[in-house]
């Protein structure tokens, strides 16, 4: 007869719950200071008068009037509407453009396809901020696009196009990380079924629209949501190309935090700043809850 072994209580514990957390352990701890920590701080911050000076952070309450103070100033909308503009565009234009080309390098069988993928993709691995130096000299008064199109024009100081010419720059760095990632879910698409259209005489935008697309509805709402995400964190290629100018006319969320918080010339107010920064994370979590929500319903 075979001994029967008895797990300990405690030992039932360790396996099934204190091992796992324990591996856990390391990564808990950078989590919480190095994400939760600031985000309750900011949110801390939100309510009070703090000009980043002050050796008492928490001096002066002010309760809601940050949010005041930052709903009543024109600047802010100024950077809601441009965030808009960059998240609309690149929801629509971004993604049509990559999903355009994907198919077409996919199903063109070009000889080189490795390659035009590459040098679309290349724009996606470099620093945006290189992207962003070297696109502001091309668009200089005396850049080379001026110097192609032989005119006088300052691209970049155009109260009207100058968050046009940002969110350009932006489509063109990142099309290709959405063309990568669409070329990838296109190796899902099943060869037969495409065949069996063609045999029953299935026209090619046919083949697009009734098996291609659908198939690839996945994809496109995980594509949809990276750079819904990414649109609301874009700082860097802004700064550098236009430092939220002229007159504040190209500002997005993170650029009139920064002025409101870091800049020189700004006003010094941080607790205004941490409240766009609270803004800025309830809407995060909202779409981050929209991703978890679809990825357990399979949708992607």
């Amino acid at each position: 007869m075979e001994k029967q072994y008895s797990i300990r209580p405690y030992q039932r514990f360790w396996n099934t719950t204190g091992q796992p957390y324990t591996f856990l352990l390391p990564a808990l701890i950078v989590f919480v200071f190095v994400v939760l920590s600031p985000v309750i701080m900011s949110l801390i911050l939100s309510f009070y008068k703090f000009t980043g000076f002050d050796a008492n952070i928490f001096k002066e309450f002010t309760g809601f009037d940050n949010f005041r103070i930052l709903f009543k100033d024109r600047y802010f909308w100024i950077s809601f509407k441009n965030t808009f503009y960059f998240v609309a565009a690149s929801i629509t234009v971004q993604i049509a453009l990559s999903l355009i080309l994907a198919i077409t390098i996919f199903f063109g069988r070009f000889k080189n396809s490795v390659l035009i993928r590459t040098v679309i993709f290349f724009p996606a691995v470099l620093a945006p901020v290189s992207i962003s130096l070297a696109w502001r000299r091309i668009l200089e008064q005396d850049g080379l696009l001026n110097q192609i199109l032989r005119i006088d024009f300052s691209w970049l100081a155009s109260p009207a196009l100058a968050i046009w010419v940002v969110i350009f720059v932006s489509i063109w760095q990142w099309t290709g990380y959405n063309l990568v990632i669409f070329y990838a879910g296109l190796q899902t698409v099943d060869r037969t079924i495409l065949e069996a259209a063609d045999v029953d005489g299935a026209s090619w935008w046919g083949k697009i629209t009734k098996i291609v697309i659908p198939t690839l509805t996945p994809t496109i709402i995980l594509n949809i949501i990276l750079n819904l995400i990414g649109s609301f964190r874009v700082f860097d290629i802004v700064y550098v190309l236009t430092r939220g100018g002229p007159v504040h006319q190209s500002e997005v969320f993170t650029t009139i935090m920064y002025y409101y918080s870091f800049s020189a010339n700004g006003p010094n107010k941080m607790g205004v700043g941490s409240s766009i920064a609270f803004i800025m994370f309830a809407i995060m979590i909202v779409f981050g809850f929209i991703r978890i929500r679809l990825m357990r319903r399979g949708e992607i």
